[in-house]
């Protein structure tokens, strides 16, 4: 990869990605609101794209995190391989990455995920609970570690204590 500086605007875009995860939407209005500035920032990456101005691995990484927050198939695809080139360059959260976008992409295509990095928050019970179907037979012993994957129990453990901590154990 270029040895170039990172694009500030991609930046602030995932920042706003960021920030837009920090609670747990109650109503179709939000969820759609929240699809709609999705969708405006995988625009945004895709005209980064076409003008050369995604260059370091923070860039690839950004774009991949926006991708993952994607509509359809290729949005989850292009988010992974972007996510496994960060990768190959050494940045370390972008394995984590590339495991979860491979998960979101085999699940829009009513495949199983393979290392059970996708979770939904279920309302009823005001709690997170993993997507199901999950096939990780095939996965090697050290692969999720690898892929810094932590277990599923560990995982649950990580996002219900921060749901409690950020609104007093309710959805904000």
């Amino acid at each position: 990869m270029p040895p170039e500086t990172d694009n500030l605007r991609l930046e602030e875009l995932h920042a706003a990605d960021q920030k837009d995860r920090e609670k747990v939407l109650t109503s179709a209005k939000e969820v759609e609101a929240l699809k709609g500035r999705d969708l405006e920032r995988r625009k945004a990456v895709l005209e980064f794209v076409t003008r050369g101005e995604i260059n370091t691995v923070n860039d690839v990484y950004r774009a991949a995190v926006i991708f993952l927050h994607g509509a359809e198939p290729k949005d989850f695809l292009f988010a992974h391989r972007l996510a496994v080139m960060g990768a190959i360059n050494g940045h370390r959260p972008s394995r984590w990455l590339a495991a979860a976008s491979l998960d979101r992409f085999q699940m829009s295509l009513g495949l199983p995920q393979t290392y059970g990095t996708q979770f939904e928050h279920d309302a009823e019970n005001n709690r997170y609970q993993l997507r199901l179907p999950i096939d990780d037979a095939s996965v090697l012993h050290f692969e999720k570690r690898f892929f810094n994957v932590p277990s599923v129990m560990e995982r649950l453990a990580q996002l219900n204590r921060k749901m409690s901590s950020d609104a007093g154990g309710k959805p904000a």
